[in-house]
């Protein structure tokens, strides 16, 4: 534990790591802590362990990580709610956003010292299907594909004039499009 940083007692945490445990765990949490009005659930991402979302005063893990977690590394599933605790904590005291060093101070007294901003998930296969994509953007002239959208981005005809491609400002400035791919 850093000097000057008081431990936050929490609750007792279950022996295992089902969903239901992780779920009536993280409930405990947030009335133990004094987090009123702040809600836990379960994502469908693939990409991230944990989202704290302080608008919406909610925290979530996704459901994915938090199955193959469950019995190769409850450890690494506990670590994660206890993060995302602590964005919660320092927003509601501090209005401190990100991993600086009111999170920092957080982390250390829910009794995670020397947590980083993100850790190497363990890999699995995912179950969502990635959706195909629908649109491109594209140079007008010579039809060289850059970038492949599931969903149409939300772009001008004005805002892709002052667009480029980095490294590649001279051939793609005021050249690039969205368009529709074709089946």
């Amino acid at each position: 534990m850093p000097p000057g940083v008081q431990p936050i007692p929490l609750p007792e945490r279950p022996a295992g790591a089902t969903p239901a445990e992780v779920a009536t765990y993280a409930s405990a949490c947030l009335e133990h802590l004094h987090l009123h009005g702040w809600h836990f659930g379960w994502d469908k991402t693939t990409r991230r362990l944990g989202c704290c979302k302080m608008q919406q005063r909610r925290i979530s893990l996704s459901r994915y990580y938090a199955e193959a977690y469950a019995t190769r590394e409850p450890a690494q599933l506990w670590r994660t709610l206890l993060h995302e605790l602590a964005h919660a904590l320092a927003w509601v005291h501090h209005q401190s956003r990100g991993h600086g060093p009111v999170w920092q101070r957080y982390c250390a007294a829910l009794g995670i010292p020397g947590e980083r901003a993100s850790v190497r998930g363990i890999e699995f296969e995912s179950p969502r299907q990635p959706r195909p994509a629908r649109f491109k953007l594209c140079h007008c002239e010579t039809g060289e594909v850059y970038r492949h959208y599931t969903r149409q981005p939300r772009h001008s005809a004005a805002s892709l004039r002052r667009c480029y491609i980095p490294g590649r400002k001279a051939d793609t400035l005021g050249k690039l499009i969205i368009k529709p791919i074709e089946n």
